[in-house]
């Protein structure tokens, strides 16, 4: 991870929108953030906090507080940078807060976004931000202060963490949760696959029944016998169907025959009607033939009619318009001798009036610029007077600030502070800071111990109510075991049942065997003649034949179907029966094993019924109780998985009671390890700050920065007044430079003014004649509305004349062509009468017959056409098919009983066969299912070895990482890597004086090689030394942090310890830091130490608040 930008806005002294290029800051490796006391430092680390958690670490409440006081808005931003082998990204959140009252804020904004060509909004709600972070960084907040940002008070702490707390921050810092809780989930998961997997495989043996070699060679042996029968019965069917085919073919001829003679006297009948329909055919077809000469001497007799009208309306018309042709022309030659007097006179007239209107435009075009000028020579008057009074007032305005900057550096002189003074009571206000920082580790120690203790009773209440809750669980398996037990009684029920029905279907069967015996002796007995042979036995002589028998309704294999059914029951109620019990032992192994069914207290009675409703019954009911298994099993699975669930959490809880109790312990050691470090410093401060009251230092402090800020202010209001004078310099020059261009301006527009006074003259001297402008628009409109009116006479007269010329003209051309269409359709009227005359005579046709009576529609003309036509294809087809039947049957004929007798003897042939094929297909499909079953039998084997082996595996396994043993371990080995090296890290920093190690219990302690290697606790170091002890685990645990164990850290900051070191201890670490460099980390340091200052290469220097209003700046410095 490695910071990008930083923009803070309203946070603690901030007030101003700030911008931090932490990718600047970070190019030399090393660098370093300064302020006074109280600007803001720290401020920065909040921010970064803020951002990306929603929280201050050493705020009230995480946010009570953090606002500027005259802000109503706090705004941060973060972008940083997360990279590893598939590349870089980068992300920037966002986080803005509203003020709710005096001390507390609520967010109104919270955003992530993946910055790219596109910014891309990954999450714009605070929750879903703040699981994005934990998701990316995989650090919570306390391990993001304790081993990336240490603000101030955090330091030490990873140093002196114990037990859980250092275990579950190393598991979040190193990405160990996959070595823990989830390692064993997905142990758990598969194990509970494997186990499943392995009922299914016993559940689906069960199911297949009895699928042995026995049971495959006994079906195999069956079949071949069928298969034999069935191709007897197939040879004996073949030579039946051959009769009968030829039987049925002699049959069909005989009905042929037979219908065919029937169509042919259905012929005869229709003769009459086919023949007057030929008459009425023939006859219209003469009337088509007459029909177009009939036409054409009707519609000559019309045009004849039509033109002798049109002839005289022509003529009419052509003498009204010949009289309105010489009116026309006669006034057109009148208005063409009146436009030719008059027009020259207007002309002339029209252009005296435009010469006239462009002098007089003129002239008042060049009065407008006089007026301009006049106004312009007015205008650069008045500024002048402005310019002066502008350059008395700049030359006063110059002395007052020369006399101002002489009292600011008299004044600055007085505020200058004694540097001794203020050193040391920097260094108390330092020394009070870090007691109070001591006192508030107090209060939080105890609450801390308060907050465990309460912790503890409200576990131990859960605890209680798990425990009940448990025995709930457990009164609902034993209900729910009773449920099961009267399931598997129920079922065993319906299997004596189904034993019971088997065994009176297989004897029915017999009866009805021996019965179908008999039967078959009393029909061969009642076909024997004396002196004919047995069919048996051949003999002629038959002392004693079989006598008749009752055989009831005949039907000998009825029990067959149901037998067939009822075997099909036995191995789903079997399976059933064992899913049963084995449900019953997952449930309750301890409980006693299901045994017998229960003595049945009711008998149905099933005299009544028979064996298929028996079957069908007892098919229902397993399809219900089958309904009631698969209820009660995923009941089971649901209360089995609610114990699972109550005994892990209810262990769970016992592990954190026990864990609480430990912490109480240590919570209440750290309380009075803190209260002795606080008296001890407060006595310490005392004696060496004598002459210092500790209660108002503050006071003292604020008073020593307050001096300095004015100082400050003095100084930079100072350089503010040299650059003013210079300014206001500069700006009198300006205004001469303006006066003397306002000097040349006047001139120029002077003579302008006189230029345009005598063009006007001149053109005023040009007028034909003295006259006003709007006069002469006026006269010049009058004008040309004149020569307009005699334009517009001249084309009305001529477009009246040219108009009428043409209705006459187009009239004349009408007369005569009437004329000649009149004197043509009498010519083919006369010859139309002709043609028709000719044509009755030559078609024996009487004028007085309609010939629109006599003529068909298409569609009768089809009609009769398909009538006639289909009437003697009919009665030729039926012919030619009684001659064809009669060559075909060649004389022979059969009887409806012989053909009667034939089609029943085959029928009976073919249920034989059809039997024999349907028992034969039965048990070639028994003969696969078994060998399927049987085959999949042995798979199944071979897999259930394969899962129970698994199943042994994953129950050791989880044996051996049951708790988290396995991640402690892990824990303790990353933890021995980086205290290895923190160890060379402090001997480098202390001259191989101290070296850290890890004790058995998992805690540091340090190793002090300078008294021959005597091992201490870490509590018995001094500031300076807990500060190189803290600083040398930081950076070694830096090094070793893998965000999501993918993403290497490429930044730390540090914010206190420095002030605790004496120069030489100080030079030291600054050395240390600086060989630390590289282009893959960056170490920020924060302080007001002024020789670390000077030492490293890149500073971001914070300028505190002023009391103005303006808050905190930074800004950035480069050696």
């Amino acid at each position: 991870m490695k910071p990008i930008c930083l923009t803070v806005a309203g946070l603690h002294s901030f007030r101003e929108k700030q911008v931090i290029d932490f990718k600047t800051l970070c190019e030399g490796g090393l660098f370093g953030i300064f302020g006074p006391t109280g600007s803001g430092k720290s401020s920065i680390l909040d921010a970064m906090t803020l951002a990306l958690y929603g929280n201050v670490e050493r705020a009230a409440n995480n946010t009570h507080g953090i606002m500027n006081h005259a802000e109503n808005e706090l705004s941060v931003a973060f972008t940083f940078e997360l990279v590893n082998a598939n590349g870089k990204k980068r992300y920037t959140v966002e986080r803005t807060f509203k003020r709710s009252d005096e001390w507390r804020v609520k967010t109104s904004v919270s955003r992530l976004i993946e910055e790219g060509t596109e910014r891309i909004v990954i999450a714009d709600k605070m929750r879903d931000v703040d699981e994005w972070i934990r998701r990316l960084l995989g650090l919570e907040m306390k391990d993001f202060t304790r081993a990336v940002v240490l603000p101030q008070g955090k330091f030490a702490e990873f140093l002196s963490l114990k037990g859980v707390e250092r275990r579950q921050m190393l598991q979040r810092l190193f990405n160990l949760e996959r070595y823990g809780d989830e390692l064993n989930e997905k142990l758990k998961t598969k194990l509970a696959m494997a186990a499943a997997k392995l009922d299914t495989i016993r559940a689906e043996q069960a199911g297949l029944g009895d699928a042995s070699q026995a049971a495959l060679a006994e079906q195999k042996r069956e079949l071949e016998e069928l298969a034999r029968e069935l191709a007897r019965q197939k040879a004996h069917v073949a030579e039946i169907t051959e009769q009968y085919e030829r039987k049925k073919q002699l049959w069909q001829w005989q009905q042929e025959k037979q219908y065919a003679e029937q169509q042919i006297a259905k012929c005869y009948q229709e003769e009459e009607r086919i023949a007057t329909l030929e008459r009425k055919q023939k006859k219209a077809e003469k009337a088509e033939r007459l029909l177009p000469y009939w036409q054409q001497y009707e519609q000559t007799k019309q045009e004849v009619e039509k033109w002798e009208k049109e002839l005289e309306a022509t003529e009419q018309k052509l003498h009204a318009v010949r009289k309105q042709y010489e009116q026309a022309a006669e006034a057109y030659q009148l208005i063409r001798a009146k436009k030719a007097e008059e027009e020259p006179k207007w002309l002339e007239q029209k252009e005296r009036l435009v010469k006239a209107l462009q002098l007089l435009e003129r002239m008042k075009s060049v009065a407008k610029e006089i007026d301009e000028s006049k106004k312009k020579l007015t205008f650069l008057n008045e500024k002048e007077k402005q310019i002066k009074q502008a350059l008395h007032e700049l030359d006063g305005l110059y002395e007052r600030a020369l006399e101002k900057q002489k009292r600011l550096k008299e004044a600055w002189q007085q505020k200058q502070v004694d540097m001794q003074q203020k050193a040391r009571i920097y260094k108390a206000y330092e020394a009070k800071k870090e007691w109070q920082a001591l006192e508030r580790a107090l209060h939080e120690a105890q609450a801390e111990w308060q907050q465990k203790q309460k912790q503890h009773d409200e576990l131990t209440k859960t605890i209680q109510v798990e425990m009940e809750r448990s025995e709930a669980i457990v009164a609902k398996e034993r209900a729910h075991f009773q449920r099961i037990e009267k399931l598997y009684h129920t079922v065993c029920e319906h299997e004596t049942k189904l034993e019971k029905l088997l065994y009176k279907i297989k004897q029915a069967q017999k009866k009805a065997e021996q019965e179908r015996m008999l039967h078959a002796a009393s029909l061969l007995a009642a076909s024997l003649h004396e002196g004919s042979p047995c069919p048996v036995c051949g003999a002629t002589h038959h002392p004693n034949p079989a006598q008749p028998v009752a055989t009831g309704n005949g039907h000998f294999s009825e029990e067959e179907q149901p037998l067939e059914q009822a075997q099909q029951l036995v191995a789903p109620l079997q399976t059933l029966k064992t899913k049963v019990q084995q449900l019953a032992e997952l449930l309750a192994p301890e409980e006693v094993p299901l045994g017998g069914t229960e003595k049945m207290k009711r008998e149905e009675s099933d005299q009544d019924r028979s064996f298929i409703e028996q079957v069908t019954y007892l098919s229902v009911e397993l399809k219900a109780l089958q309904q009631d298994y698969v209820q009660c099993r995923e009941e089971t699975t649901k209360l089995l998985n609610e114990r699972k669930a109550v005994d892990m959490r209810r262990q769970e809880l016992l592990h954190q009671q026990a864990a609480l109790a430990q912490e109480i312990n240590e919570r209440r050691e750290k309380y009075n390890e803190r209260l002795q470090m606080c008296q001890t410093q407060l006595k310490q401060w005392q004696e060496i700050y004598q002459d210092l009251a500790f209660d108002t230092i503050e006071q003292t402090m604020e008073q020593l920065q307050h001096d300095e800020n004015e100082a400050q202010l003095l100084q930079e209001r100072i350089e503010k007044s040299v650059h003013f004078l210079e300014e206001k310099k500069e700006e009198r020059e300006r205004w001469k430079e303006q006066w003397q261009q306002l000097e040349r301006e006047k001139a120029e527009y002077m003579t302008l003014y006189q230029t345009k006074q005598k063009q006007y003259e001149t053109y005023a001297q040009d007028l034909p004649f003295p006259v006003e402008e709007a006069a002469v628009a006026q006269l010049l409109n009058e004008t040309e509305q004149q020569l307009v009116k005699l334009q517009q006479q001249e084309t009305e007269t001529y477009e009246r004349w040219t108009n009428v010329q043409k209705q006459y003209q187009a009239l004349e051309a009408n007369y005569k062509a009437a004329q000649l269409a009149f004197s043509e359709s009498q010519k083919r009227k006369e010859q139309a009468e002709a043609d028709w005359h000719q044509q009755l005579e030559k078609n024996s046709w009487s004028e007085s017959d309609d010939i629109r009576q006599a003529l068909l529609t298409a569609e009768e003309k089809i009609f009769i056409a398909e009538q006639i036509t289909q009437h003697r294809d009919k009665q030729l087809k039926w012919q030619n098919e009684w001659q064809r039947l009669t060559r075909m049957m060649n004389g022979e004929e059969i009887t409806e009983e012989q053909w009667r007798q034939i089609e029943q003897l085959r029928m009976e042939e073919d249920a034989k066969l059809t039997e024999c094929i349907e028992r034969t297909a039965s048990a070639k499909a028994k003969m696969e299912e078994l060998e399927e079953k049987h085959t999949r039998f042995q798979e199944l084997e071979q897999e259930r070895i394969e899962v129970e082996r698994l199943v042994r595996l994953y129950n050791e396994l989880q044996r051996v990482l049951r708790g988290n043993s396995f991640v402690e371990f892990i824990a303790e080995e990353q933890l021995i890597r980086v205290t290895r090296d923190a160890s060379e890290r402090l001997g480098a920093l202390t001259r191989q004086r101290y070296a850290i190690e890890v004790d058995s219990e998992g805690g540091f302690i340090i190793r002090d090689d300078a008294n021959g290697g005597v091992r201490r606790p870490v509590t018995t170091l001094s500031g300076g030394e807990t500060f190189l002890t803290s600083l040398s685990l930081a950076l070694a645990l830096s090094k070793q942090i893998q965000l999501r164990g993918e993403y290497p850290l490429q930044f730390f900051f540090l914010d206190e310890g420095f002030g605790t070191l004496d120069n030489e201890l100080l030079d030291i670490v600054i050395t240390a830091l600086e060989r630390l460099q590289t282009s893959d980390m960056a170490i920020g340091v924060i302080s007001h130490v002024q020789e670390l200052r000077a030492r490293l290469p890149k500073r971001l220097v914070v300028e505190p608040a002023e009391p103005s209003g303006r808050g905190t700046r930074v800004r950035l410095e480069t050696m």
